[in-house]
């Protein structure tokens, strides 16, 4: 695992200085060895963090005759197979690096070579007997890559916007469309960026750079098929799907383990884990002294069934303090997923111990697992009620409960509010409600952009791509709204969220729900599968039963939440107002915002996730125009 940046320059050969300042943005993604490497109009920086081939995997890694070089971040599971091809085809390797392949692939395929990986990546390559440069994205979106455009030409590309930032590349303006779906959703969706000559690389989009301009493609676009077999049998496919998916992610040249939730997701992977390892599995969990978001009791019963090594951390808010000005800068724009701090404190736990970690990350978007889904499954029922009473009668007595997200009862209130907002026969406003950090009352505390058309309009685009690899019977309102979050939030929110808290430890992370097998054949599963009137995530737990303590099995979904709409009142509230205070942004009415936090502190409304969008934005802003990013 690694980060990668670089330039290309059509007239001349990139500077030095730029690519050292890159690299030195990416420290933490790879801590045991860096690269520069200039050749005509390219300069590539990596830094590396040793995985597989600890002692001769330095990058670039070339081809025999040194034409093509590649720097590389992330994990090819099918290396060795495809290793074993080329030797047969003639190639000689220096390396045992999965990353080498990626050279002589080029060499026999061209460009095409990407449809053949199986893996999470980003890569560039670059070709220079025709001066051409690839950049690829994985087909999941699991790693980040990042893409600048100047108007002059020149070329910058990195896996983290911050690496942009230190150099003398023209990042452009903030752009106001992206800053609108950041308060929308709270983060800034592919391709966008916070700035109008910087975009990400959608999952599985593969860049050809030449001087003959910039030319974007999709290489993948996932190949669903409805599935046509019993319950039982599609149970059997499942978990022999994810069997093979676990143990082609254990492989590696250093200490492995897994993050331990206690939920179904974590525990099935610990529990595929432990089946295939002789060793126990270490297991890291984390847990809160607020009883609402503490889990650790159940990631306890998970780690005593599977007798796994099991650690265990506390996370306070003195915790979440120390890291808010470490974590928040790393994203280069402004990122509002709050977990992101709990999912950096287990990062930084676990990795003392391994340098690479599986997580569940996936499975709530494939097998209807989040209770937005209960909810899309329920509201047919709802939006049959006549619309006069809705608006008059429901809505205002739900609106009016207290929703605060510090008591079991508050929790319901919120998810019963959230219900009646998304009880509008549209589709697509639907889903964006069920996402939505903003409401009509908090987006007047956002000045001049139109967050909630944004971000409806966002939503319809991200639906219409999803419908377009569904076949004809999987495309109920459920469906399209879970392949819209596998391919909209998942790589924009939750991947992101991972693979930053992690890499700023020196951490991997791997997913094995988000195999593309695994995904495909979940994906064309009838609903009926995932979601009954009484249960979710059916066939899940009907293949891993064996796997799962009877107490997970029955108890319901819990988020991975931090307690920040608590702290908000007590010990963040200083900094929290001290930010506000601060502001030099003519985005954020400041009076109006207050006026919600004395709402939220006094507990007549839960507006949690909009301020603390409010929050880290600010931050951001004031971080940018600091450092002269940004003027205003």
């Amino acid at each position: 695992m690694c980060g990668i940046a670089g330039l290309y320059c059509p007239s001349t050969s990139p500077e030095q200085s730029n690519l050292k300042k890159m690299n030195q943005c990416l420290v933490h993604r790879g801590p045991d060895e860096s690269g520069i490497y200039i050749d005509g109009s390219v300069g590539f920086a990596h830094r590396r963090l040793s995985v597989v081939d600890l002692s001769t995997g330095r990058q670039p890694i070339f081809n025999e005759d040194e034409s093509v070089a590649v720097i590389f971040n992330g994990e090819l599971y099918n290396y060795e197979s495809l290793r074993k091809q080329l030797k047969r085809e003639g190639h000689t390797f220096s390396t045992d690096t999965d990353t080498e392949v990626l050279v002589h692939l080029y060499e026999e395929h061209g460009s095409g070579f990407v449809n053949l990986l199986n893996g999470m990546f980003a890569f560039a390559l670059w070709d220079s007997t025709g001066d051409r440069l690839l950049l690829a994205r994985d087909h999941m979106g699991i790693k980040p890559l990042y893409l600048g455009t100047e108007p002059s030409g020149r070329i910058a590309f990195a896996s983290e916007l911050s690496a942009l930032h230190p150099t003398d590349f023209d990042v452009g303006e903030v752009d106001s469309t992206a800053i609108a779906e950041y308060f929308a959703f709270g983060f800034i969706p592919h391709p966008r960026s916070a700035f109008t000559n910087v975009t990400k690389l959608r999952p599985g989009e593969l860049v050809e750079v030449s001087k003959g301009g910039v030319n974007r493609s999709q290489f993948y676009t996932p190949n669903i098929e409805s599935v046509e077999m019993s319950q039982k049998n599609a149970s059997r496919e499942l978990r022999n799907r994810m069997e093979h998916a676990v143990k082609t992610r254990l492989q590696s040249d250093v200490p492995l383990g897994a993050f331990l939730s206690g939920g179904i997701d974590s525990s099935i992977i610990t529990g595929l884990m432990a089946e295939i390892r002789d060793e126990p599995v270490k297991t890291f969990s984390i847990g809160f002294n607020e009883k609402e978001f503490d889990e650790t009791w159940a990631a306890r019963e998970v780690a005593s069934y599977h007798g796994t090594d099991h650690h265990e951390y506390n996370v306070t808010p003195a915790d979440v303090r120390d890291v808010i000005d470490e974590v928040i800068p790393t994203f280069g724009e402004p990122f509002a997923a709050s977990s992101i701090l709990p999912t950096y404190v287990v990062s930084e736990k676990t990795s003392e111990d391994v340098t690479v970690a599986l997580s569940g990350d996936g499975a709530d978007e494939l097998f209807s697992g989040y209770n937005k889904y209960r909810g899309e499954y329920y509201s047919r029922y709802y939006r049959v009620l006549p619309k006069s009473l809705q608006k008059n009668v429901v809505k205002p007595a739900v609106n009016r409960l207290p929703a605060s997200r510090g008591t079991k009862l508050g929790n319901v209130f919120r998810q019963a509010q959230k219900f009646v907002r998304s009880g509008e026969s549209d589709i697509t406003h639907r889903q964006f409600q069920w996402m939505a950090r903003t409401t009509n009352q908090t987006e007047s505390a956002i000045k001049n952009l139109d967050v909630q058309r944004q971000g409806v309009d966002r939503i319809k685009e991200a639906q219409d791509d999803a419908v377009i690899s569904l076949p004809s019977d999987r495309q109920t309102d459920l469906d399209v709204i879970q392949m819209t979050d596998v391919r909209f939030d998942l790589p924009n929110d939750i991947l992101p969220k991972v693979d930053r808290a992690s890499m700023l430890n020196s951490l991997e992370v791997r997913v094995p729900f988000l195999d593309t097998d695994v995904f495909e054949f979940a994906m064309g599963l009838p609903t009926s599968y995932k979601i009954t009137p009484m249960k979710q995530k059916v066939i899940l737990k009907r293949s891993f039963d064996d796997l799962l303590p009877q107490k997970i099995l029955e108890r319901g979904k819990q988020g991975f939440e931090v307690p920040i709409g608590e702290w908000f009142k007590d010990e963040l509230q200083p900094e929290f107002l001290e930010t506000l205070r601060s502001s030099t942004t003519d985005v954020i009415n400041t009076d109006f915002v207050r006026k919600l936090y004395s709402e939220h502190v006094n507990g007549a409304k839960d507006h949690t996730a909009f301020l603390w969008a409010v929050f880290v934005f600010l931050k951001w802003h004031r971080r940018m125009r600091q450092r002269g990013i940004i003027d205003r």
